[in-house]
């Protein structure tokens, strides 16, 4: 029993992951449109019951994809920058560059996150979410320089992170694209908004 167990989850996951992988797949050929139990199970090869035995609903699936992006975005953050940043400006820019570049290349992440479907569970988990990838962006620069004291009562670096998304989410609803100019606009945005908390210049924590 205990030998068969290990390989029923890894199985399970299995199934899992060719169902996200579908449903990525479909979003990327037609968008939400495109979704349903049935053309999910075909697209991974699997009868219809093995969908519905861990999603009963495609809202479900879209919930889980939704996970499965926010782990990609959270990566996002740990990759250092390319070179030395000399001002804080300059890795806001560079953290917020990586962010529009993977939305750039994942239709599946431009549909869900930013096309602006009124999907109650992803809403509520794109939220929570914020307030993660906000700590981790603070911390991202805590590491390189020196901060000042910041407000309680609001996450400062979450707030900057939604007004951008939410300036691509608009670009992204009105063109079908993510285009240079609302790109560089949300990331001003970001910068200046932080820039009422944050001085133009910061000291370098010692050794960065």
């Amino acid at each position: 029993m205990s030998r068969s167990a290990p390989k029923r989850r890894a199985s399970s996951q299995d199934r899992i992951d060719r169902i996200l992988e579908a449903t990525t797949a479909l979003l990327d050929q037609g968008g939400l449109s495109a979704l349903s139990i049935y053309a999910i199970a075909e697209q991974a090869g699997i009868p219809p019951s093995s969908v519905y035995h861990f999603f009963p609903q495609v809202s479900d699936v879209l919930a889980a994809l939704a996970e499965r992006l926010f782990l990609q975005l959270d990566a996002i953050l740990q990759i250092p920058p390319v070179s030395r940043p000399s001002s804080w400006m300059e890795l806001v820019a560079d953290i917020e560059q990586r962010f529009q570049d993977y939305y750039r290349s994942n239709p599946a992440a431009r549909e869900l996150l930013l096309a602006g479907h009124d999907l109650a569970a992803i809403r509520q988990a794109d939220q929570q979410h914020d307030q993660l990838l906000g700590r981790r962006f603070q911390q991202c620069l805590a590491e390189v320089f020196v901060l000042p004291s910041l407000p309680n009562d609001v996450d400062v670096f979450a707030l900057a992170m939604q007004a951008a998304d939410k300036l691509l989410a608009v670009g992204y609803q009105q063109s079908g694209e993510l285009s240079g100019p609302t790109c560089r606009e949300a990331t001003r945005l970001m910068t200046a908004y932080l820039g009422v908390y944050l001085p133009p210049v910061l000291a370098r924590v010692e050794g960065r």
